[in-house]
């Protein structure tokens, strides 16, 4: 019964339900996101890993505590089945002397008593060992009990150790997508005060350009239902845009954690081509600040694209550029939490969400 117990304790169950099996996935998806490094994890990943990792640390906490405690159970019978053992025995003993004392008096007594008292006599002794048989056999039975219920506390310490390392393993990974979330929470938050800071420099160039400028076209509608998470492979879009990096999109335009953060990134390996969203001009190629390397594109009609923290440039100032044309490669330039294009659409100055630009 114990390690039926344990089994059904710490050991899943043939054919799982499917709650069962949603969880299980849930869990290796969250591993899986735990093991990228935090530059090449969307935000969402980092933080349902967190979430689902620390989850995972609960359960297996959980099955390990249910363990001990049927370990302990287990370490209770077997001293309850020595105690009993110890104690049959002295039966066995005290019994032998008993039949052997008795046994003594009868064979003494059968040549002068009575027939039928040495009869009576010889009888009893035959009950007295035979009693005396069957506590023999009880012991040997509590000697077998207890060398089963020995084995069953070491398959109970094995499940124990078992769950307790899962138990171990679960906390090593939830800490590091821990970690690994707080350092692309501080990191973002330190960039965009980074870029903010930048912000006059770069608001006196465009306005310089944006006064000769026509008119700007409105933004392109958001279309609802359009997953936002990773580029599709390729194609332009209504307004004439493409996407500028074959990357992830790890954190969208908006609030993030705390801080406006007015573009989005795209992670790529280091030496990814950036290519121009957009044919322009090239109005801004060079380097410092929170934006390290950065290329600005004036597409006409106050629109500009800015390409942020590129490793190195493969365009100068003043070049005409057609869409798709590398224009750069990816790095981590800057205030930077790993190798990412900062990828941002300007309108008059301010930036826009650049999601809805692309196809």
């Amino acid at each position: 019964m114990l390690v039926l117990a344990l089994s059904l304790t710490l050991v899943p169950a043939a054919g799982a339900d499917p709650a069962a099996d949603r969880e299980r996935i849930r869990r290796e998806r969250a591993d899986k996101a735990a093991k990228l490094r935090a530059a090449e994890a969307t935000d969402e990943e980092l933080a349902d890993a967190v979430d689902a990792l620390g989850a995972a640390e609960r359960t297996a906490l959980g099955k390990a505590q249910q363990a001990t405690r049927a370990l302990q159970r287990a370490e209770a019978d077997v001293a309850e089945a020595e105690g009993l053992l110890s104690r049959q025995r002295r039966a066995v003993a005290e019994r032998a002397v008993r039949a052997y004392a008795q046994q003594g008096r009868v064979q003494v007594l059968t040549g002068v008593d009575r027939p039928e008292e040495a009869a009576r006599r010889l009888a009893l002794a035959k009950v007295v060992q035979g009693r005396l048989v069957d506590a023999v056999d009880s012991s040997r039975a509590a000697v077998d009990d207890l060398g089963r219920r020995r084995q069953q506390q070491a398959a109970a310490a094995k499940q124990t150790a078992r769950a307790l390392r899962q138990v171990v393993d679960a906390r090593s990974r939830t800490t590091k997508a821990q970690a690994d979330l707080d350092r692309r929470i501080d990191g973002l938050r330190k960039e965009v005060d980074a870029l903010e800071a930048e912000e006059s420099e770069l608001s006196q160039l465009l306005a310089a350009r944006a006064s000769r400028a026509l008119v700007p076209p409105p933004d392109p509608p958001s279309r609802p239902g359009a997953a936002p998470s990773a580029p599709p492979g390729g194609g332009v879009s209504s307004s004439g845009f493409v996407w500028p990096v074959n990357g992830r999109l790890t954190s969208p335009f908006g609030p993030r954690w705390g801080r406006m953060h007015k573009g989005q990134d795209i992670g790529a390996p280091t030496g990814t081509p950036i290519k121009a969203a957009k044919a322009g001009q090239v109005i801004k190629a060079g380097g410092g600040g929170g934006y390290g390397n950065l290329t600005l594109v004036d597409h006409g009609g106050g629109t500009v694209t800015a390409y942020a923290h590129q490793s190195r440039f493969a365009v100068g100032e003043g070049v005409q550029v057609q869409t798709g044309q590398v224009i750069g490669f990816v790095g981590s330039t800057g205030n930077s939490t790993g190798p990412h294009l900062h990828f941002e659409v300007r309108v008059n100055g301010t930036q826009r969400n650049p999601r809805p630009y692309l196809p």
